[in-house]
């Protein structure tokens, strides 16, 4: 675990005013010094650490954060990936994870001590974080937390489930596949009346488009594979929330041994400056895709927030910053499901392929990938029409990607 602390933010400062997030992610982490001189930080590949006096002294006062002694409890890489995102986030802390969906696990894990309780999950949601519910978290998995869906978008289906008593209210800003915009302002407001704290999903979004906390968001995870390290070669994930709450999950990870490797942190870090350039790129490409598509023949209907025509436009831009409306959107084919595969099969750029925030373009059908295990009637009931394809913007230029949609329509 490593905590976002001033002076790991307040480089090239002017005056009070924070840095912009580009700065912020090229500076944010460790600095080179006399000492330390590399501009390029070392991947410190080693297991374990010469234990040496100042070692012994600080284990022996029960201080096993402080030193370095085994990279199962925490690595420079890692740490230094763990500041960076941090500080993009504004968050006190930041905890790294081998995995998104192991950074899920252990945050569900702290929020609902002893496994025996009641977590709200918004409807519209990745299907893996569903079957984690079903398959690992509830009484199927031999453990007693119990998921409680609400729609996102109604405030009396939440204030239903709070009635109801849960630990937890766990979201995405930005929801899988279809960009569902949650009003992270108001559904803290509705969770914290009840005293329940709230976490979010911002994959889609990034720090660039969103930040959770700011919205009161207690909690925000991320699958760290997507477009914070953005080049389809790592997997990961990350929590980010008070330094108190970090503390316990970085203490759960250090049991479970489900921290990053240091390679990978090595590679998340390097990623990171340039977050916000591929970052507005791909809502670039996004947007211009939604557009086109919008009217294009064959196309039912697009899922796009920045769209005027989107249903949570308005709320978008309250929810969403700097113009931004991410990188993904979602489009229904006339033809329904079976004219999905078909479809993609015609696209001469974009890559059939279950991921996102790469530099390339990637689709995906969800029917028969993120919510596969879904009933058409469960999909339909969280936003997904037939014939969904999600389509993930990459950094390519926007003319091509639009021709390459459009002739895919035949």
């Amino acid at each position: 675990m490593a905590s976002n602390s001033p002076a790991s933010t307040d480089s090239g400062t002017r005056g009070s005013q924070l840095p912009g997030d580009s700065t912020v992610a090229v500076h944010g982490g460790r600095r080179p010094t006399p000492s330390d001189p590399d501009v390029s930080p070392p991947i410190r590949r080693s297991s374990t650490f010469l234990q040496h006096p100042g070692t012994h002294a600080a284990t022996d006062a029960g201080d096993w954060v402080s030193p370095l002694v085994y990279t199962r409890y925490r690595n420079p890489n890692v740490e230094d990936a763990e500041i960076r995102i941090a500080a993009l986030e504004r968050a006190e802390s930041a905890v790294l994870f081998a995995s998104g969906m192991a950074a899920i696990h252990a945050l569900l894990v702290h929020a609902v001590p002893g496994g025996q309780g009641r977590v709200a999950v918004a409807r519209q949601i990745y299907g893996g974080t569903t079957a984690l519910f079903a398959q690992l978290l509830g009484a199927d998995g031999g453990r007693g937390v119990e998921a409680v869906s609400f729609d996102v978008t109604d405030p009396g289906d939440l204030a239903r489930v709070l009635d109801s008593g849960v630990q937890l209210v766990h979201v995405e800003g930005l929801s899988n596949p279809t960009a569902v915009v949650a009003d992270l302002a108001r559904i803290a407001e509705q969770s914290h009346a009840q005293g329940v704290r709230v976490s979010v999903d911002s994959t889609f979004a990034t720090p660039i488009v969103q930040r959770p906390l700011e919205l009161g968001a207690d909690f925000v995870v991320h699958s760290a594979t997507k477009a914070l390290s953005g080049h389809s070669d790592v997997t990961a994930g990350v929590v980010l929330g008070r330094s108190d709450d970090m503390a316990a999950i970085a203490g759960y990870r250090k049991v479970t041994g489900a921290i990053l490797d240091p390679g990978a942190a090595w590679l998340l870090a390097r990623s990171l400056p340039t977050l916000d350039l591929r970052v507005r790129a791909q809502c670039h490409n996004a947007l211009a895709l939604a557009r086109a598509l919008e009217s294009a023949p064959g196309v039912a209907r697009v899922h796009y927030p920045g769209l005027e025509s989107s249903a949570c436009h308005g709320l978008a831009e309250k929810m969403l910053r700097s113009g931004l409306h991410g990188s993904v959107l979602a489009i229904e084919l006339e033809g329904g499901d079976g004219a999905t595969r078909g479809y993609v099969e015609r696209l001469g750029l974009a890559i059939d392929a279950p991921s996102l925030g790469g530099v390339e373009t990637l689709v995906s059908i969800p029917a028969y990938m993120s919510h596969v295990a879904l009933s058409p009637e469960e999909r339909l009931a969280a936003g997904i029409g037939p014939g969904c394809v999600r389509i993930a913007a990459g950094i390519e230029d926007a003319a091509d990607l639009v021709a390459d949609f459009v002739q895919a329509l035949g």
